[in-house]
């Protein structure tokens, strides 16, 4: 079990891994409808954005709170091919994909926020093609089935990156989805392994006599959640310097993961870009740890 984001402890991780650079998260499909989970860390100062939304709507907002660390652009990520972007009622479900009727009408739910209002033709752009975009740490996506498509045209990017969170499904919520099985497969041979789930949605499935059983009580099917997939991560050795100081920052202050910072800054030790006072001030900072080696 995690932490938490702290401000303190945080700060005084970067200090002591000292990138090169500020952490720097890609963010597609940035529709504000709630926090993303490295809110914390922008709001510190300690990392940078890029994202990217092509609802019209979602985009104007998010160009409108940007912070001086957030670059928006309106781009439509994927493959690179021209798709049809649906617009439904509810804009977190809007997609590149058909809304699936059969599974809403066997969750009895979804049927009003993701009606289909509009159709437009977007053209996509792979993450590879997109020479201005600096290189990044973290790759952050929500886009409603649409995730595989970006992984296939990001290859190259995510070959320097080493954390990817992700919506995936368990039920296909959209015709033709791929679901967390595919998502999967498709990371594995870019060197990325499923690390944690980071939040899971569950909801009660719909029959004759299911208004006897209030939905919050009786809710089994795990519909879909975010996923933290790190690179590498059985092999820390095989990670340049710099990514593992990335690591170190987005495994406590986004991922909630401190025991991956830790694993992480111990290897720093070995390289000899980190002292081990270092590490046992950041462990200094967690609570239910055992007492500091006098030496």
């Amino acid at each position: 079990m995690g932490m938490g984001f702290d401000k303190t402890r945080a700060r005084l991780l970067c200090d002591a891994v000292a990138p090169e650079r500020l952490t720097r998260v890609v963010d597609v499909g940035a529709n504000p409808l709630s926090a993303p989970p490295y809110a914390p860390l922008l709001e510190a100062g300690l990392c940078e954005v890029w994202g990217f939304e092509p609802h019209p709507a979602a985009y104007h907002k998010v160009v409108a709170l940007a912070g001086p660390l957030e670059h928006y652009l309106p781009h439509a990520v994927g493959s690179g091919k021209t798709v049809e972007f649906r617009i439904c009622t509810g804009s977190g479900m809007s997609s590149t994909l058909e809304p699936n009727i059969a599974t809403f009408d066997a969750l009895n739910r979804f049927h009003a926020s993701a009606t289909v209002v509009e159709r437009i033709k977007l053209k996509t752009c792979k993450l590879d093609d997109l020479a201005d975009l600096p290189e990044f740490d973290l790759l952050k996506i929500d886009i409603q089935g649409g995730e595989v498509e970006v992984f296939k045209g990001a290859k190259k990017r995510l070959a320097s990156a080493i954390c990817i969170i992700t919506e995936a499904a368990a039920v296909p919520l959209y015709v033709d989805q791929p679901l967390l099985d595919t998502q999967i497969a498709t990371l594995r041979p870019l060197g990325y392994s499923l690390h944690k789930f980071q939040s899971t949605h569950s909801f009660a499935f719909h029959g004759a006599f299911s208004k006897r059983l209030p939905r919050r009580k009786y809710r089994s099917q795990f519909v879909d959640g975010d996923l933290v997939f790190l690179r590498n991560l059985l092999s820390l050795p095989s990670l340049p310097t710099e990514a593992l100081k990335h690591l170190a920052i987005l495994a406590d202050a986004v991922v909630d993961s401190q025991d991956v910072t830790v694993a992480a800054m111990a290897e720093l030790v070995a390289r000899g870009a980190l002292t081990a006072g270092s590490v046992h001030d950041y462990i200094d900072q967690l609570p239910h740890v055992t007492a500091r080696p006098e030496d």
